[in-house]
């Protein structure tokens, strides 16, 4: 009887095992080799995918670098930067990364290296004439909920450079909503360097002492 009733706790745990859902962050190189950092830590030796599972609801920063395949007591080769982004993980489910292939690969990207050329080579920037209808199309939409709508569609697909950023930041009158739309935007900001630019638009020195203290947590050029 004993054992029966062992066997049974078994079956239940093994079910209750396979019942739960597995969530975490999956992040797939196709048929490159690949490193993954979240948070600055390394999560995976070189691999063409990589999971991570048992992640909190939070933001992370995601790199994910080229690399090859290591043999034995070879040090880990980490080339070039095919992604980075500061996304948000809710804690449930599976987060899709595809970084191999047509996927993230974002190339000329200014973080990539020491040099950081014209960002008129960037080819996901938002065109001048694109952006002015752009820009109207965020001053003639009366709410502000609907505006940050039509800025996050637009920055799923779409890089800015900081005088962009700046003409929708004056958008705003106060500095709440101007940080609310500097935060969300710095990740696709491709010539960083200007965001002081960005940053000396707001009143109070506390909130430009907020966002240069974003600004520099959030820096992935290490």
């Amino acid at each position: 009887m004993r054992k029966i009733i062992i066997c049974f706790c078994i079956l239940l745990t093994t079910l209750s095992l396979k019942a739960q859902t597995i969530s975490g962050i999956s992040i797939d190189g196709g048929n490159i080799p690949i490193l993954v950092y979240i948070g600055g830590n390394q999560m995976c030796l070189p691999s063409t995918s990589c999971f991570i599972a048992n992640l909190r609801p939070d933001y992370y920063t995601v790199e994910v670098y080229a690399t090859r395949r290591i043999r034995p007591g070879e040090r880990v080769w980490k080339g070039e930067r095919l992604y980075t982004e500061r996304i948000y993980f809710n804690g449930n489910g599976v987060k899709y990364i595809q970084v191999g292939g047509t996927g993230g690969h974002r190339p000329g990207r200014p973080d990539q290296g020491g040099h950081c050329p014209e960002y008129g080579q960037y080819d996901r920037v938002m065109s001048s004439q694109l952006f002015d209808t752009f820009f109207n199309k965020m001053k003639n939409e009366p709410f502000s909920s609907d505006r940050l709508k039509m800025l996050e569609a637009a920055l799923v697909n779409t890089d800015f450079t900081c005088g962009q950023c700046l003409r929708l930041v004056k958008l705003y009158s106060f500095d709440d909503d101007k940080m609310k739309i500097m935060k969300l935007m710095y990740p696709r900001i491709v010539d960083r360097e200007a965001f002081f630019t960005v940053i000396d638009v707001l009143t109070f020195s506390s909130n430009k002492d907020e966002m240069n203290e974003f600004v520099k947590n959030y820096s992935i050029c290490r």
